[in-house]
């Protein structure tokens, strides 16, 4: 091989080390931007954290400041509490019960078929 030919493959390989070196930086750049976006994030983050522990926090206190204050009142305990799941029971219960409520015989399935609309 010649010293031309030496040269000429010498300055190709400089070439390609020259082009994959731009490559790699214009990576780099694209990295340390996403890496950047990432960081903002996570500080966004960190601060969302930061308030729903402060907030955990005084809902706690204002939960155990009411507990303390329901603790202060006399008779609460004895007082009887009717939830609205126990009472649509109830009704439940009269209205299918023996106390008088409908049964299947009693129902006209034919005439609740026709009123169905057409689909």
């Amino acid at each position: 091989m010649s010293v031309i030919d030496t040269v000429r493959l010498l300055e190709l390989r400089t070439k390609k080390a020259a082009g994959l070196i731009a490559l790699l930086r214009r990576e780099k750049a694209e990295l340390q931007e996403r890496f950047d976006l990432v960081l903002a994030h996570n500080r966004e983050l960190e601060g969302y954290i930061e308030a729903y522990t402060t907030s955990e926090k005084l809902v706690e206190q204002s939960i155990a400041t009411a507990m303390a204050t329901l603790d202060t009142i006399d008779g609460l305990d004895e007082i009887q509490v009717f939830d609205e799941t126990s009472l649509e029971l109830e009704a439940a219960d009269t209205f299918t019960g023996a106390e008088g409520g409908l049964s299947s015989e009693d129902v006209d399935w034919d005439a609740l078929l026709d009123d169905l609309p057409e689909l």
